[in-house]
């Protein structure tokens, strides 16, 4: 089984696409449907890492998303960037782990990202 159908069935979750010019953005979680939807026009890295954050919004209810959108677009990068780091732990030495490297992959940019990579990459090693 590959691993997008195995996160949608870990997580309970239907998958749906749709094409860029129906909507800019990359992805968005619908709550109500348990549907997560990714822009088609997507790579299969970026695909992965945006089906990744979606499923860090399962918690989310509307009303906490509308007054605090920033913090919980913070805590679905925040899960992204966990399961991506337990895939790499899975496959790869840690001691040759270079967190610069990781975020360049991943296209993650701003000074919370960083804080997040190594905080979870810390929590990770024990």
């Amino acid at each position: 089984m590959n691993k997008e159908k195995e996160l949608l069935e870990q997580y309970q979750v239907s998958l749906q696409t749709f094409e860029p010019d129906q909507w800019a953005g990359r992805g968005f979680y619908d709550a109500e449907t348990r549907t997560i939807f990714l822009n088609s026009s997507l790579s299969p890295a970026e695909r992965h890492r945006v089906l990744l954050h979606e499923l860090g919004h399962l918690e989310h209810i509307c009303s906490i998303y509308r007054h605090s959108a920033m913090r919980c677009e913070n805590e679905a990068n925040r899960h992204m960037i966990h399961k991506l780091l337990e895939e790499l732990a899975s496959s790869d030495d840690h001691q040759s782990f270079n967190f610069l490297r990781f975020m360049q992959k991943h296209k993650l940019k701003t000074v919370t990202d960083e804080m997040m990579v190594i905080d979870e990459y810390l929590g990770l090693i024990g």
